[in-house]
């Protein structure tokens, strides 16, 4: 009978679950599209639902209430209770707790059994270079780079780690860019001429845009903005065929601007010399039977402008900002009429797709003034697509 007793008591030892209780607390950190139902299933911490559940500890061990997601490169404590459900995947010791990744740890160790871990050091951006894809053929070895390697530098290999995806200060992004931009804008002239008492709307045509410049990130939260831009403004023919006479059809604009970012919030202040187009109506001559005409000029303005920017939405490398800016126009006078001070307001969508060594773009743009010359009252709306192609430069 005692011997039998020992079977049976030995068997349902083997038959217990055995857990050695956590030496360090487990963390995670979240990429980018996942979710806490996928990540505790991928972890085998069943059951995930339900009272007291993995979902739940998740929940209440990180203070998190009925939170069910958060922002990408987010650390998060995992609910294990055992070092045994951390065999067999790859462990980051960080001092203070170690970091589980999703990578299956294939090879056969002598120390099966065991939680294996690697000893990364504090360095607090290693959470952002996990579970990243290996190099593409032709692509810098990031593993392989000597730090005293001057062709890149560490900034460049930590920008190009977080593969252009903006993290905050996780992610170095100090860097400059030249770009090369397009589009396409549609303007609408609304004025009233005080001599002749004529009012009347001069419409351009759907008119293509050139332009481009530089912009230099001299911190991960401000750069600057160099840009030039040329527009091939034609008006089309006046509804009431009254002719038109316009001088200069190619508007030009250079840019200076300035931006700070903090978090989902950025605030621009900037200056512009553009070309803008004033017209006037001659009365008709009734000797001659003429209908009179308008005459178009295109007018160098220099503008002041401020703006606010919100960053709308974020996954991976496609950022979406919205902004809204204000234009203080000043005056300035032709040989035919003065012009006024005015103002301005622009309205405008931007799409950002980054990458590691370039990144595309796409403005939506509104705008609608009013700058009046002594001769006429004029308001002015503009609407317009802009794309872009920017190439990241070495650090400076």
């Amino acid at each position: 009978m005692l011997c039998l007793g020992n079977i049976l008591f030995a068997q349902s030892a083997k038959a217990a679950e055995i857990c050695t209780i956590l030496t360090k607390p487990v963390k995670y950190a979240i990429r980018s599209g996942e979710d806490f139902y996928s990540i505790l299933k991928t972890f085998e911490l069943n059951p995930v639902n339900g009272s007291g559940g993995s979902l739940e500890k998740l929940q209440i061990i990180n203070k998190m209430q009925t939170q069910t997601s958060v922002e990408a490169g987010t650390e998060v404590l995992m609910p294990f209770k055992c070092e045994e459900q951390l065999i067999g995947w790859r462990i980051i010791d960080k001092g203070q707790y170690r970091l589980i990744t999703a990578e299956r740890i294939e090879k056969i160790d002598p120390n099966a059994g065991k939680v294996k871990i690697e000893n990364i050091g504090p360095d607090g951006k290693t959470s952002d270079i996990l579970n990243k894809a290996m190099p593409a053929p032709g692509d810098v070895d990031l593993e392989k780079v000597d730090d005293q390697n001057t062709d890149v530098s560490e900034a460049l290999r930590y920008r190009m780690i977080c593969d252009g995806e903006w993290t905050g200060t996780e992610c170095i992004t100090r860097y400059s860019a030249l770009y090369l931009t397009g589009g396409f804008w549609y303007n609408r002239y609304d004025g009233v001429d005080a001599t002749t008492n004529g009012s009347g709307t001069l419409l351009s045509k759907l008119n293509p845009e050139i332009g481009g410049g530089w912009v230099n990130y001299w911190t991960s939260n401000f750069r600057t903005d160099l840009g030039v831009s040329v527009i091939n403004n034609d008006i089309q023919p006046e509804a009431r065929e009254i002719p038109i006479d316009q001088a200069k059809k190619q508007i030009n604009t250079l840019t200076a601007e300035a931006r700070y970012e903090a978090g989902k919030y950025g605030v621009k202040f900037g200056i512009s010399q553009r070309e803008r187009l004033f017209y006037r109506f001659f009365p008709p001559n009734i000797f001659l039977q003429d209908d009179g005409g308008v005459v178009v000029q295109a007018v160098p303005v220099l503008d002041y402008h401020v703006g606010l920017s919100y960053m709308a939405y974020q996954a991976g490398k496609l950022r979406v900002d919205a902004e809204a800016t204000f234009v203080s126009m000043q005056g300035t006078n032709t040989s035919a009429y003065a012009v006024k001070p005015g103002s301005a307001l622009e309205f405008e969508l931007h799409v950002t797709h980054d990458r590691v060594k370039e990144y595309i773009f796409g403005t939506l743009k509104y705008e609608q003034s009013q700058q009046d010359t002594d001769i006429l009252i004029q308001k002015a709306q503009e609407l317009g697509v802009k794309f872009g192609y920017a190439w990241k430069l070495k650090d400076w």
